[in-house]
Order: structure tokens, then C-alpha cells, then sequence
């Protein structure tokens, strides 16, 4: 079967979790027997070279990115906002290179299946339709619009919180269109296919969620101190705010108990002024990391504060599947079949939170059972050469009913 897919951002170096969402998947499908094309938008975001087949990875059968600018345009942003119905956020992905690059691979292509990632590729939709027979999914890494209905109830600001509402509730008429326009939706969370399930108009809806490649118990750093680890895309806002709440919140609290205790921080995209507070008091900021894995494996705790967000946070799993405690936020375990003190350690806040990582820090007896627990569900739930066989035998029939 030879499956095109779709992404708004380079999957390939997986530099954050829904790079390593579109990788996964893509790995799995090739491992099942696919053959597997990749366009991918490359935006200001990901300032890597302009790829192509000649260096593609090995388990594609095509691999090329487009560049495709989506600054924020404020005389743009304030047209669309005034007489508009769309979402900005969404439009500034249209893109004429996008759309030609599209048009000749899906022309010299003979795909079975288009699979898109992410809401950004509906703009593309009818494009798609014009130009092959072979059934479109659409596989939602988020609620789009649930994003920013929290974002908006944490924002302090009145403008700020009125324009996030105003744009979720165009988001929602987008997914909700799109669920109707695709042929398929594809969630890869539980809630989130929910959702979907709940406006779909008879369009097949299948929950595939995101695998690790590994599961496996990685021994703890060595050391009379302890070192907590976040990780993350620090130019997604919802990631920026969690980690300022731990930081003010949290954290003075956390050396109080644990004097000998170190964050470490590590993310691409931190805006040049969040990359002062990003440092302080036993606190370094890492950036960008070569190796995610590694770094995760040298912490003795990972934590996720997270307050706006949908599908599966896909760091915790991979922090998860090498043993690592994971103390998070209820909105960051949306989805994850984790139970609390079982698998990992949810709380929701300030004092909480640094309740949970006190003892988790001050324990080593409960890091290695929520560790061990961990790594079983991964391994049970979350094996991605099964999760992605089950999809591939999905698009086979969806294809074979065309």
C-alpha cells in the first residue's frame, strides 16, 4: 500500500512530540509493509536545509519539505479577525508553493491514501479530491479548538482571553466541517476521538494512538543529587505558560524541601525574553537537545505542567517507556490511561505539585514502582508496530470500499 502523508511541519529530525507523532506513525507504517511519501511544510520554526528524496530517511520512499511563511501579519491578522469567519492561525498556512509541490507528487504519486496531520491540512482538502480518488483521514493529534478554549480561561488578559474565544469557536466550525470532508478521521487519543465521534455524519472515526519504539527501565543517574527534567516545544504557548506557573509557583517550594534538587530545561523556540527566567536558582536552561531520550534518562523525575492541550502528550510516554516518574498536571495526562501513583503522579496545584515532587524526589521507592508500572503500560498498550499494524489494516479497508 503506498500511503502519502502529510504534515505542517518536518517530521524528520523529530525536534518535538507532534514531530514525533507524524515519525512514529510513519516508521510503523513502513515497518508493517507501506510504502510511505512525505510533504512537509517547513516553516520559520524549523530553519533546517530544504530536504528531499536525495537524503530522505531510509523508511520513506519520498521525503521533501516546502517552505511556506507564516509569519503573523497584524494588518492580516486584524482583516481576518473583522470580516472573517475563518481562524488566522489556521489561513496563514495556505500556501501557493504547498499546493504546486502537492499537486505533482499526487500526480506522478498512484497513492491508496492520503493521510494528513493536523487541521492545517483541511485548507488543502478539496485540492486533494481534484486530484486522486484514494480515500483522505485526517489524523487528529488534537481537539484544535479545546486548545483554545483553556488557553483562554488561563489568560489574565481581557483582550487576549476574548480574541482565544472568538478563535476557538472558529476552529470548531473548521473541525467540524472537516470531519465531514475528509473520508476518515484518525484520533490519537481516547477524549479526542470522543469529540470526533460525536459530530461525525457516518465518516469512520478510529482511534490510533501514538507507540514508542521501546520500552525499557533505564537505570536512574547516580549521585547525591536529584535532577528534575522538563521537555518540551518552548515556541507552543500552552508549554511556555506551564513551565513560568512551575517556576513561580512551584519550584521555590520544591528547594526549600530538596536543597540538593536541579531543574533542568530543555525545548526549541524559547523566545529571546523567556530565555531569561528560563534561568535561575538551580535552574538551567538546556534549549534544544540533540538526543530527547538521553536527556529524559539522565533526570530522576520528569515533570509536565500543563494547562491548555488535547491528544497524548507523547514526551510523557516516551519519558515513561525508559522508567522515569512523571509528575503532571491533569490536563497533561488527558487521555493516558495512567493512574495516579500507579503509572505516574498527577496534581493539579501549586502546593500539590510540589507535594508530589517532594516525595517523589525524597523516594526512591516510589520512583522505582511508578517506574516499573510505567514501563508495563507502555509495553502493553502503547507498542507501536501494533498500533500501526491495526492502522494499516484500517486503510486497507477503507481503500478496498472506494
Amino acid at each position: 500500500m503506498k500511503v502519502l502523508v502529510l504534515s505542517p511541519k518536518p517530521p524528520w529530525p523529530p525536534h518535538d512530540g507532534g514531530a514525533l507523532a507524524t515519525m512514529r506513525c510513519i516508521e510503523g507504517l513502513a515497518a508493517n509493509g507501506a510504502k510511505v511519501s512525505v510533504l512537509a511544510m517547513r516553516t520559520r520554526k524549523h530553519p533546517l536545509h530544504q530536504s528531499t528524496s536525495a537524503d530522505r530517511p531510509e523508511f520513506t520512499e519520498h521525503y521533501q519539505t516546502v517552505d511556506v511563511d507564516t509569519r503573523i501579519r497584524p494588518v492580516r491578522m486584524l482583516i481576518n479577525l473583522l470580516f472573517s469567519d475563518h481562524p488566522y492561525d489556521i489561513q496563514r498556512f495556505r500556501s501557493k508553493r504547498f499546493s504546486e509541490a502537492l499537486h505533482a507528487l499526487i500526480a506522478d504519486g498512484n497513492f491508496d491514501i492520503v493521510q494528513c496531520e493536523g487541521l492545517v491540512l483541511s485548507l488543502y482538502i478539496n485540492d486533494i479530491k481534484k486530484l486522486t480518488s484514494a480515500p483522505v483521514v485526517l489524523r487528529a493529534h488534537n481537539v484544535e479548538h479545546r486548545i483554545r478554549e483553556m488557553m483562554a480561561e488561563n489568560s489574565a488578559g481581557m483582550f487576549r482571553r476574548s480574541y482565544l474565544k472568538n478563535l476557538s469557536r472558529r476552529v470548531r466550525q473548521l473541525e467540524t466541517a472537516a470531519a465531514k470532508h475528509f473520508d476518515a478521521v484518525v484520533p490519537i487519543s481516547e477524549p479526542d476521538s470522543q469529540w470526533f465521534r460525536s459530530i461525525s455524519t457516518g465518516r469512520p472515526v478510529v482511534l490510533s494512538e501514538t507507540g514508542a519504539e521501546t520500552a525499557e527501565q533505564l537505570v536512574e543517574p547516580a549521585g547525591p543529587s536529584v535532577r528534575v527534567g522538563f521537555i518540551g516545544a518552548l515556541d507552543w504557548q500552552p508549554n511556555l505558560e506551564g513551565i513560568r506557573w512551575f517556576l513561580n509557583h512551584v519550584w521555590p517550594c520544591v528547594c526549600r524541601a530538596v536543597p540538593s534538587a536541579s531543574l533542568h530545561i530543555a525545548g526549541r523556540g524559547a523566545p529571546a525574553k523567556a530565555r531569561r527566567w528560563l534561568r535561575g536558582h538551580m535552574v538551567s536552561f538546556d534549549g534544544e537537545v540533540e538526543d530527547a531520550r538521553s536527556y529524559m534518562a539522565s533526570m530522576n523525575v520528569i515533570i509536565a505542567p500543563l494547562f491548555a492541550g488535547s491528544g497524548l502528550r507523547i514526551k510523557i510516554i516516551e519519558a515513561m517507556s525508559i522508567g522515569r516518574t512523571v509528575v503532571a498536571t491533569p490536563v497533561a495526562v488527558s487521555g493516558l490511561p495512567a493512574r495516579d501513583r500507579r503509572e505516574i503522579i498527577i496534581a493539579a496545584e501549586p502546593g500539590s505539585f510540589c507535594s508530589a515532587l517532594t516525595e517523589a524526589l525524597q523516594d526512591p521507592v516510589l520512583r522505582t514502582s511508578t517506574a516499573e508500572a510505567a514501563v508495563a503500560l507502555v509495553q502493553n498498550r502503547y507498542n507501536n508496530l501494533a498500533r500501526t499494524a491495526e492502522l494499516l489494516e484500517f486503510y486497507k479497508d477503507l481503500n478496498h470500499g472506494r
